[in-house]
This record gives C-alpha cells, structure tokens and sequence, in this order.
C-alpha cells in the first residue's frame, strides 16, 4: 500500500525505449548497447533492463559482478559485460554465468587465459586507457600484447574497448587525442569489434562510432552534454506532496541553522522530501544557485536548508492557491533534471542514481 505522504517517482519505460532507438538512429551501423549500472541509473535494474530487451537491446554494460549476476537472472541471453575487470579468482563464476569480462590490467588476461584454456575459448572485453587514466591497459600494455601474441590464444576476444573523459565538452581537444590514440592502439592489436563512444560520444559523430556504441545517461532522460538540446525525452519524474502550507512574518526564519529569513510576508510550503531520499544538502541554501521546482506549472523556489525528510518552498507569488497534497515538481516534463542538477550544483548522473528507496515508485 502507497500513502500520500511520500513523494512519487514515475519512471516512464516508453520514453527509456524511444530514447534508445533515438541513439540507435544516431549510431546507424554501430550496434547500440545500454550500460545499466548502478540499478539501471537509480531507476531499477529490473524494469529498466527488461524494457531496453524489448526494445531489441542485446548488449549490456554494468560495473560490478554483483550487478551482472543480477542482471543474468534477469535476461538469461543477453550479453554482459562487467566495466571494473575480472575479480580475483572469479574467472569460475564468469564463465558459468556468461559473463564477460573488462579486462583491464596484464594480470587479469592471464587469469583468463589459464581458466579458458583450463576449460574452453570464452570471450571476453580488452580494455584500454586511451587518457583517462581510471581503467584499462596503458600504452606499455598495450607494446607488450603486440609483441606477445600468445597472450590472445585459447579465449575470445570479443571487444576493444576505451572510454572518453571530456565527451560532455564537444569542443574538448581531449576527445580528438582520445580517439588517436584508441585508433593506434587498434592497429596494434589482433582485429575485434571496437567501442569507445558512451552518450556523449555518439553525439561527437560517426568517426567515434566503431563498432558499438555504449549509452548511458542519454537514455534516461539526462544530456550528456552541455547543450539543452542534446537531452532526449525525460524518462524520470520526481513530485514530492505539499504537507503543510504555512505564513510567516518578517523576520521568521525557516528550517535548521535558520538560514533563511523573512523580509516580507510569505506564504511557504513543507514538501515531503529530504536528504534521505537523495536529495542533497547542497541544494538550497548551501548552493549559490538556489533550486526551483514547479507547482501547477509556476516555478517555487526552494528556501532554506534540506532536512533529511523535508524542505520549504516560496509559495508566496502562486497564482494558484496551494492546497496540502499537491504534487511539486522536482525533476520531469516540466523541470528538466540537468537544470535541477546545476542548481545543486551536481550533474543528472549523481541525482538519479542518490534517488532513495522511499519513494511510491511508479512504471509505465
């Protein structure tokens, strides 16, 4: 049973399928593959992955091994790939569950090497550092597999793959170093499929396609860049129920370290939603740029500190009047979720996947 005292969050699977045959029309001749980690960007592992099957993905990315044995359970032929590597000892578990790994490191090619030819050719992922720096196998890694092709037999390399560091910044002179040097490194190693565009790499054109492409935050409504225009169709919708309305006189102040104060007379608005359900601190008062939602489509402004289940909104200018129980607009249709996230000064990446675990959560 749901009560009227939580906030909702709507997650419309239509909108994630319509986004990923959108990326998919972008990438006409690369396969399109959906990275899921961390529950599907907060919005549920389960549902999101599914929806995306249905809508012809194959090809998934998560994290952690954790989350693709989750994932497996859930789509048992679907092909899985694990970003942070083969664990120690897991080559086992792997290869039972149809896991791919991300091999990142020459010590984890000859982990499974020796489990594939303990048992058979399994494929696997060779991940490379074209200037990152976070994962993957260097440049003189990379020398040393070209001169030892021995390192390649008895598994299957399936895919080469690298990721971009400045692909939110079109304009960005990394992306192009990035590339070259994805592109060199390819020449040295045996031939396989290749990837190395994430959301913001389709949108820097077909020359960072390759073989696959790897979407993220794209399909869940989010821009992977900086630029409005670039953002799909909002997949998530966040309202928080207005709890109490209340006046206040100059020189009242409101919430903890009473950070704001009155100046005038006010009308204000208690909405159910807090740093416990991942909305964070730094929205509000601790931001320079204080966070607006909507109320029946006129923006309130955020007032105050966030408390860990509610925070205050100026109702004052509603040309409406506020009733207890209505629905605030934090992030959806109305408010887009990359505006909300610059208010707070974090990206919709760090607000989807913060969502907690309170919500009346809702799919369609």
């Amino acid at each position: 049973m749901t009560y009227s005292d939580s906030a909702e969050l709507h997650i419309n699977l239509t909108a994630l399928q319509n986004n990923y045959n959108r990326l998919a029309a972008m990438a006409a001749g690369a396969q399109t593959a959906a990275v899921v980690k961390a529950d599907g960007y907060g919005l549920g592992l389960a549902e999101t992955a599914t929806a995306l099957s249905q809508s012809g993905c194959s090809v998934f990315f998560v994290a952690q091994t954790n989350e693709a044995l989750a994932l497996r359970a859930l789509l048992p032929e679907a092909i899985i790939y694990v970003l942070n590597g083969l664990p120690e000892g897991a080559a086992a578990d792997f290869t039972t569950h149809g896991l791919r790994p991300c091999l990142i490191s020459m010590a984890q090619i000859a982990q499974w090497q020796a489990h594939c030819q303990a048992t058979k050719a399994h494929p696997a992922c060779l991940f490379i550092d074209s200037g990152f720096n976070r994962l993957g196998l260097g440049e003189t890694d990379i020398a040393d597999l070209a001169g030892s092709p021995g390192l390649f037999e008895g598994w299957e390399l399936a895919l080469i793959a690298s990721h971009l560091a400045c692909a939110d910044t079109p304009e960005h002179p990394m992306n192009a170093a990035q590339l070259e040097r994805f592109r060199h490194a390819l020449t040295q190693l045996p031939a396989a499929p290749a990837s190395l565009a994430n959301s913001g790499g389709i949108m820097l054109g077909a020359a960072y396609h390759f073989d696959m492409v790897r979407p993220g935050i794209m399909l869940y409504g989010g821009a992977a860049t900086a630029r409005a225009e670039d953002a799909l169709a909002p997949v998530a919708t966040l309202r928080a129920p207005l709890l109490q309305i209340r006046a206040l006189s100059p020189g009242d102040a409101v919430g903890y370290s009473a950070s704001f104060t009155a100046s005038s007379d006010m009308q204000i608005g208690i909405l159910s939603l807090g740093y416990g359900d991942g909305l964070g601190r730094h929205f509000g008062n601790l931001s320079p740029t204080k966070a607006r939602f909507m109320l029946n489509g006129h923006a309130v402004p955020l007032i105050g500190r966030i408390s860990m289940d509610s925070l205050a909104v100026d109702l004052t200018d509603c040309p409406l009047a506020p009733q207890a129980g209505d629905l605030v607009e934090i992030f959806g249709p109305n408010n887009r979720i990359d505006d909300v996230a610059t208010q707070g000064n974090t990206i919709a990446y760090e607000l989807l996947t913060s969502l907690g675990k309170r919500y009346n959560r809702s799919y369609s």
